[in-house]
């Protein structure tokens, strides 16, 4: 009997295979407007409440307000905006780098991964509001203060994740590829990798978020005079006169969140076309 494997490469044998999702026009349309739809209502709700119990305006402006105040002025959210997405940016990415790096060696090392695994819960578990401002004294004001607290709330989740997905090799394929004599920076880049980009979306998700956290948090303490950190924390300080600002900056910040995690699951759709979370449960 003939070998159906024979005159193939065994490492081209491991290529994902693309198949159709067979997605029906109808339901993909009803979950794009699902999210829209809970948004919506979301905000339905709250500007009725607020108009229902009549909420004094500097407790609870409701969500039509706020969006009045920011069109008269959206140069001001965009130019804030574009300073502390750069900085969660670079945050973001600083902290993947990092992560990644580390993980390759706790991947192959269990003695690594002992070791360096309770100093990165130590740093997870702790309030980044706790040594932030140790952080500012040590580097002092400006962009490097607030680039490590983005990196450090970002490096756990990402860390812990690409861990577990290097690590989360199917043992047959790891033994083929052993078998045909494949090094080890082939295996990594042919197994390990493709089997831990799930796990460093999902972290992504979650890191997104706590880049923008970091990134205001640091503007805070950092003395910046830009970004939406700085602007929240300028309404702070003035109280009532700016409670529209205050809930501007937030709008800004979450509709920063959103598009970024849009994003993401964008290029999630195109780089794991192949996996079964993108193919199955449509």
């Amino acid at each position: 009997m003939s070998d159906p494997l024979a005159g193939t490469d065994p490492l081209e044998a491991l290529e994902p295979v693309v198949e159709p999702s067979g997605d029906r026009p109808g339901r993909r349309v009803a979950l794009v407007l699902a999210p829209v739809v809970g948004v919506l209502l979301f905000f339905g709700f709250w500007e009725g409440a607020v108009r229902f119990f009549d909420v004094r305006h500097f407790v609870l402006p409701t969500p039509s307000s706020i969006v009045t105040h920011m069109a008269e002025d959206p140069a001001y959210y965009v130019r804030n905006g574009k300073t502390t997405v750069w900085e969660a940016f670079l945050g973001f990415t600083l902290a993947l780098v990092l992560a990644l790096a580390c993980a390759t060696v706790m991947a192959h090392s269990r003695f690594v991964e002992r070791a360096v695994l309770p100093l990165a819960v130590l740093v997870q578990v702790t309030p980044i509001i706790a040594y932030a401002p140790a952080i500012v004294i040590w580097l002092g004001f400006g962009l490097r203060p607030i680039l490590v607290i983005s990196s450090l709330v970002c490096f756990v989740p990402f860390l812990v994740n690409a861990v577990t997905g290097f690590r989360s090799i199917d043992p047959a394929t790891h033994e083929l590829l052993r078998s045909v004599d494949a090094s080890r920076r082939e295996v990594f880049f042919r197994l390990r990798v493709p089997h831990s980009l799930p796990y460093l979306f999902s972290a992504a998700r979650i890191a997104v978020g706590l880049a923008l956290i970091g990134a205001v948090l640091g503007e805070f303490f950092a003395g910046s005079t830009q970004g939406l950190g700085h602007s929240v924390k300028q309404a702070q300080a003035n109280g009532l006169r700016q409670v529209d600002q205050l809930w501007g900056s937030i709008f800004a910040l979450a509709l920063v969140g959103v598009v970024a995690m849009l994003l993401i699951s964008g290029v999630e759709r195109v780089v794991l076309r192949w996996h079964s979370s993108q193919t199955t449960g449509r």
